[in-house]
């Protein structure tokens, strides 16, 4: 019995030697189906990206990321990813943004960029992977609002960048080219906070093309970030192809 078990601890440790020593890169784009909720404050009133803006809307949003691993030990290995987001609506606005005071109906334009950059460790690499790290983020955002009525226009900026705390987990299931996975990213550091999580299945062919197809939620809180305030939730199925070497 000892044999048997010695000889699988040394069967997982040589499997998982062997995946770590060839280099390994991939790249991949999705279409995210998002909604947002949520609401905005700057200089005026809190505004309610629903009810006062008349968002709510499904809208198609991208993401698009590249990883590259290596065997070399302590190193982390690197994903980068870019996350685009934008919404529009059209309401009747009774409050003070920027500065400046609606009483007429409006339209008005929400974008967000928001860009990752992931070094991160794998501590399991077989049928089951799991990596940690650190993922720095920028978020880089922009809303406009017009009143044609009122002749009235604001057009503002907001960005930050925030260290996350990252994780994410793979589960293979043997010969079948489907594997589970989900990954996660959480910072709360001085007020303002960002947490993303998404999560699906995933198909690899055996020459490297892939598709997936999940779900993520998003939460921004903004707290006195260039005079901005609110909290952005945005969440949504995805679906997406990718290519690994």
């Amino acid at each position: 019995m000892q044999k048997i078990i010695l000889s699988s601890i040394v069967t997982l440790m040589l499997t998982t030697s062997l995946n770590a020593d060839f280099l390994g890169a991939e790249v991949g784009i999705a279409s995210w189906n998002t909604k947002i909720d949520g609401n905005i404050k700057k200089n005026g009133d809190s505004i309610e990206f629903q009810k006062d803006l008349g968002y709510g809307n499904d809208q198609m949003n991208n993401f698009f990321y590249a990883s590259f691993d290596h065997p070399i030990p302590l190193i982390p290995n690197l994903k980068v990813q870019q996350t685009n987001f934008s919404d529009n609506g059209m309401s009747t606005l009774n409050a003070t943004f920027a500065g400046k005071t609606f009483n007429s109906a409006v339209t008005s334009e929400l974008t967000l960029k928001q860009t990752d950059i992931i070094p991160y460790w794998r501590i399991l690499d077989n049928w089951i992977n799991f990596d940690i790290g650190v993922n720095i983020r920028n978020i880089a955002g922009n809303i406009k609002i017009d009143s044609a009525s009122e002749n009235k226009h604001t057009d503002t900026d907001f960005s930050v960048i925030l260290p996350m705390a990252y994780a994410k987990a793979r589960i293979d299931l043997p010969f079948t080219g489907l594997s589970i996975e989900a990954d996660g990213s959480y910072s709360g550091l001085s007020g303002s906070s960002t947490s993303d999580i998404k999560g699906g299945i995933v198909y690899q062919t055996p020459f490297g093309l892939g598709a997936t197809l999940g779900y993520r939620k998003q939460n921004i809180t903004l707290n006195n970030i260039d005079d901005t305030y609110g909290d952005i939730n945005t969440k949504g199925i995805y679906g997406g192809v990718f290519f690994h070497f």
